[in-house]
């Protein structure tokens, strides 16, 4: 007999991420950590195995939390950030290939965020911001720490350390915060994306520099349209993931600039096509260059060739894709890929293209003690409109088969928008599908206008549109599945995280339909998520308005939960981080203050120190059981 998936279980799962391999493709490297947190620090280990299969993946750190390993140009060492010397602060650490105690390279009271090894091994260039001067350490013991905006602000700096050790050297400190950065193949210039400050806010005014190296400073090549993982493709080429446009909430494709200036152009996905490029990987020595396509539910790996902008398929992936790696030797190219699949943990597959196999599961597939999964399937639907609309559903276990239905249904949202539901196990704290599918319900998870992986218009249509399309598209996703036998149209309950929640709290001020909604950090207030996110910019976009936009009345009004919660008859739970600075706690009190006097039930559950991911394992547990129980009161019926 099957039994239900616990979120113990869950929260202990261990996720891969940020596979590298070795110059010579034949031992990949990559992190994993548990989704739950079970102390002050995070944990998160360097595991690796060799690309040929064989023996099982191993774990070669303990006890801190390492990240972002790199093989050496030679591949006789893997260069880490790690806080092993001060916990919660990330220093540089550089381990033998062979195993053995890692050493320090760099250790300072203020945290690494990133770095590149020079082509010649000799090197290790990183970002960081300066040292605390005296008077800063005497400010902060004494609390003299007054904080006036754009006054302080920790510039990340870009530093040269020998890869042996030794002091580093600033090289390049403009009034400007660097963010990622890559060594040019042939050693003379290093390629950086850079933010006008370390505010997440400014994160969309992203631009590509190129620093020549001992020049002393940087030149501007190019806008990056809120740019990440930057490379090279030769000596003179750079390389990056942006959006399409400038403007907030668009698809994500690759673009590329000489080095020497010159217009950047397309070199991902067009702005025309119906799928979108989600990530850019580079082989460290600039020969190959892929880029990770989500098209409707599928993914799948292309290479790029930035001189002639013409694509290829490398590789179809099931699932979501959490990270790739690439490296050319003489044999051929060499992928790592980190996934999330039908199991419970993701898994690292490696070798040539056309022919990966995985190294590494993580020992858990299956649900242990007798749990069977349920299996994510595609659901495609007709908007009104005669849009095409992809959904992913999931039975109880066995109703794939057999038969049964129709269930009784959670509907959970995904947030973003610029996110998708995929065809993997949803088995994670803040996505509780396998959770309730495992405890007998249906699970249709919708991908709205505004979701990744149907191109730019599609995901454009989100813009100022909030409560209209998107709530459209979920309500036709809902019809699809009753239509289809698979949900209950009499026993419906809805929620979701971040955008889910805010979907959520708009379902229950607009309709009856739903027996429960649980609300996950979700948006109450358009208006004032422009004035109090992090991200207000962002925001501001998708609500279509500002509160400093005249005296209205504001299209952000028109799309707000709150102005409507004198409609809400649906019991509600509402779940929210206290330290959420994307969607800031408040937003969760001041719909609670408006719908605390209904007589439909209502609970509000705060969790301290949390930020918009809940991570602490005593948290998330205490999260799921409670979207359990108030499922399985107000759809089921049942009372524990």
């Amino acid at each position: 007999m099957s039994h239900a998936l616990e979120p113990e279980t869950i929260s202990s799962i261990w996720w891969p991420d940020e596979p590298r391999l070795s110059p010579d493709g034949r031992r990949v490297v990559w992190t994993a950590a548990p989704l739950g947190r079970e102390g002050e620090h995070a944990e998160s280990s360097l595991w690796v195995a060799d690309v040929g299969g064989g023996e099982a993946g191993r774990r070669w750190t303990r006890g801190s939390e390492d990240s972002c390993p790199q093989w050496s140009p030679d591949g006789t060492r893997i260069a880490f950030l790690s806080d092993r010397a001060e916990r919660g602060t990330a220093g540089l650490h550089v381990l033998d290939a062979t195993g053995g105690e890692s050493r320090p390279v760099a250790v300072r009271k203020r945290s690494i965020a990133g770095f590149a090894w020079s082509p010649d091994g000799a090197r290790l260039a990183f970002l960081a911001p300066d040292e605390p001067t005296p008077d800063d350490e005497r400010r902060d013991e004494e609390r003299d720490d007054a904080d006036e905006h754009g006054a302080g602000w920790r510039h990340h700096r870009l530093w040269v350390v020998p890869a042996d050790g030794g002091d580093p050297v600033r090289s390049w400190a403009p009034e400007r915060h660097l963010v990622d950065l890559a060594w040019s193949p042939d050693g003379r210039r290093i390629a950086l994306l850079v933010q006008r400050s370390p505010l997440t806010e400014h994160r969309l005014g992203t631009d590509v520099w190129v620093y020549v190296v001992g020049a002393g400073d940087g030149v501007r090549l190019a806008a990056a349209h809120s740019g990440s993982s930057i490379g090279w493709s030769g000596d003179d080429t750079v390389v990056w993931a942006g959006d399409h446009e400038p403007v907030p909430q668009c698809s994500g494709t690759a673009w590329a600039a000489a080095a020497d200036g010159g217009a950047p152009r397309v070199v991902g996905t067009e702005v025309d096509e119906e799928c979108c490029t989600i990530g850019v990987h580079h082989a460290p020595d600039g020969t190959g260059t892929l880029a990770t396509i989500a098209d409707g539910l599928d993914t799948r790996l292309e290479w790029l060739d930035p001189a002639t902008g013409v694509r290829r398929v490398a590789e179809t992936v099931g699932g979501e894709v959490r990270g790739v790696a690439v490296v050319s030797t003489s044999a051929g190219p060499v992928v790592a890929v980190a996934a999330l699949d039908g199991g419970l943990a993701g898994r690292v597959l490696a070798g040539r293209p056309g022919d990966l196999r995985t190294v590494s599961d993580h020992h858990l597939q299956d649900g242990g003690d007798g749990v069977v999964l349920g299996v994510a399937e595609a659901l495609v639907c007709t908007a009104s409109d005669g849009t095409r609309l992809d959904a992913v559903v999931i039975r109880p276990p066995g109703g794939d088969s057999g038969g049964g239905g129709p269930w009784p249904t959670a509907v959970l949202v995904h947030g973003g928008p610029y996110g998708r539901s995929g065809r993997w196990a949803h088995a994670h704290p803040l996505d509780w599908a396998q959770l309730l599918a495992t405890r007998g319900y249906a699970v249709v998870m919708p991908n709205y206008r505004g979701s990744l992986g149907r191109g730019n218009a599609f995901a454009t249509a989100a813009r100022g549109t909030m409560g209209s399309v998107e709530w459209d598209d979920v309500l036709t996703t809902v019809d699809a599945a009753v239509a289809a036998g698979i949900a209950d149209p009499d026993r419906l309950g809805i929620g979701g995280w971040s955008q889910g929640g805010f979907l959520t709290a708009w379902a229950v001020t607009a309709t009856d339909r739903f027996r429960v909604g649980v609300m996950g950090a979700g948006v109450s207030d358009w208006g004032w998520m422009a004035a109090t996110s992090d991200l207000p910019d962002f925001e501001a976009v998708l609500g279509g308005s500002r509160p400093w936009d005249g005296p209205g009345p504001h299209r952000a009004a028109l799309g707000s939960p709150l102005s409507y919660a004198a409609r809400r008859t649906t019991p509600l739970l509402i779940l929210h981080g206290k330290e959420d600075l994307r969607v800031p706690y408040s937003q969760a009190v001041a719909l609670h203050r408006a719908l605390v006097d209904q007589p439909a039930p209502l609970a509000l559950v705060g969790y301290p120190r949390e930020p918009h991911a809940v991570q602490e394992r005593a948290h998330q547990v205490d999260l799921q059981r409670r979207v359990v129980e108030w499922f399985d009161r107000h759809v089921r019926g049942l009372t524990s």
